[in-house]
């Protein structure tokens, strides 16, 4: 039905019932952070009764005695009156209102429009191994394709249920599957050979409305189902029709809409601050909550700094997957923020920081959450070739003190751990100025004491001899 729809994801008609997860033998994840990227072709192509191949991402492929998909005469619909969703006619759309399929062409499985009291939709009901429709122009270049699905049989991990976009033939396009073992998948079919070019874990379920989003600007890809997304760089299609898409599963499609990609303006939202997972000696492991996008975070940027006012680039990631980063020896505190940047490089605004204090230079041990007493105030006792000689009164604990770390004040923003030592002596290096120094003691099990903070000055001068 010629109906202008809006063009946000995840829209319902009055009186849908809204996503109800339903144990079907489909095992849900709770993640939904990207993974890299992977390039080993799919192996194992399958033919049905029918003679349609598929390979194992559950995409039609073209086999010997089958035929390939009828190029379909496409529906494209009036230009849409401005609503404050979008100033763009779409390229197309359906959501079968009118009770049938025209102008949709399909190959394997039972397609049929059809529904209950609340909506008719595009039902596919045959659980053979490729099912396939297809509809548009060839010539579309870049575009956003979206479609609710509601598989409602998915019960193994080849079965999947999809979308296709930038589709030559059956044997050749770009799909964004959601497959029976709760990954969504963004691939490729070439000739009948598939590649998987990312996936990520989602959450999914027999019986509940989801939209599948894919977005193709040039050579760039990003696939959306809810908040799980994944992107891949890939030139190997230029432009092309879209499609749905069964393997071993059978489901309905709903709300199809295509539309024209524009220049994308908007930043990502600023990252969570980042958690702290674990500190080693010598090293932190941190993670932080996504941000978000309205096509999709590519990378996050990294920033690690060990004084108060500076910061570098530490590192860019594809996701929020525990990150290892390493400490210098010397930083009395080493903090964390990030930034994310989408596939057009809009970049978002930096996250909150997070602090690690240095860490003792031995693994923890134990489980004693007594702390040492507080070390002696340090003094300059002598002056060496390589500085002053500083001395305190050991501190004490219940088992064992293990570790002294001697810090230096001596700027504003310049905190330095000067010394890492086991008695209580150390040489500290003057740097010039208003000074001050201060002992830290650790344990085993890394509870530690603080000495009182004193100036850095020379011993005093022994009086002079007659």
């Amino acid at each position: 039905m010629s109906v202008l729809v809006s063009t946000v994801a995840g829209r319902r008609r009055p009186g849908r019932r809204p996503f109800a997860p339903v144990a079907a033998g489909l095992a849900l994840a709770t993640t939904a952070a990207l993974v890299a990227v992977l390039s080993s072709p799919v192996a194992g192509v399958a033919t049905d009764d029918a003679g349609v191949a598929t390979d194992d991402a559950g995409v039609v492929t073209t086999a010997a005695g089958g035929g390939d998909l009828a190029v379909a005469d496409h529906t494209t619909r009036p230009g849409r009156t401005d609503t404050g969703t979008t100033a763009v006619a779409p390229l197309f759309e359906d959501d079968f209102e009118d009770g049938d399929a025209a102008g949709w062409s399909t190959l394997g499985g039972r397609w049929s429009v059809g529904g209950d009291d609340t909506t008719l939709a595009f039902r596919q009901r045959s659980g053979s191994a490729a099912a396939g429709a297809r509809v548009g122009d060839p010539g579309w270049t870049d575009y956003t394709v979206s479609v609710q699905v509601r598989p409602t049989t998915l019960g193994s991990a080849r079965s999947s249920i999809g979308l296709l976009a930038r589709v030559q033939s059956s044997s050749s396009h770009y799909y964004l599957n959601l497959r029976g073992n709760s990954q969504l998948e963004l691939g490729k079919l070439v000739a009948g050979r598939g590649t998987v070019l990312a996936s990520a874990p989602v959450t999914a379920a027999i019986g509940g409305w989801q939209t599948l989003r894919l977005a193709l600007r040039g050579d760039r890809l990003v696939g959306q189902l809810g908040s799980a997304s994944v992107t891949a760089t890939d030139g190997e299609f230029a432009q092309g029709r879209i499609g749905l898409t069964t393997s071993y599963a059978t489901g309905w499609f709903d709300d199809v809409l295509v539309e024209p990609s524009a220049p994308d303006i908007q930043p990502p939202s600023a990252p969570g601050q980042p958690q702290v997972l674990s500190v080693v000696p010598g090293a932190v492991t941190i993670t932080w909550p996504a941000s978000t996008d309205n096509v999709g975070v590519a990378q996050y940027y990294v920033y690690q700094g060990d004084q108060f006012y500076s910061q570098y680039l530490a590192r860019i990631v594809p996701d929020n997957a525990p990150l290892t980063l390493q400490l210098s020896p010397t930083a009395a505190w080493t903090h964390f923020s990030l930034t994310a940047r989408d596939a057009a490089g809009n970049m978002s605004g930096f996250s909150a920081r997070a602090s690690v204090p240095q860490p003792p230079s031995f693994p923890r041990s134990g489980d004693n959450t007594v702390p040492p007493s507080p070390p002696g105030a340090p003094v300059v006792t002598a002056v060496t070739q390589g500085g002053y000689l500083v001395s305190w009164e050991p501190a004490t604990d219940d088992i064992e003190v293990i570790e002294y770390h001697v810090y230096h004040v001596f700027a504003i923003d310049e905190i330095r751990v000067e010394a890492k030592v086991s008695t209580n002596t150390a040489v500290i290096t003057p740097r010039g100025g208003y000074e001050t120094i201060y002992v830290v003691a650790y344990d085993a099990s890394w509870n530690s004491s603080r000495s009182p903070t004193v100036q850095l000055l020379p011993p005093p001068t022994p009086p002079a001899t007659r």
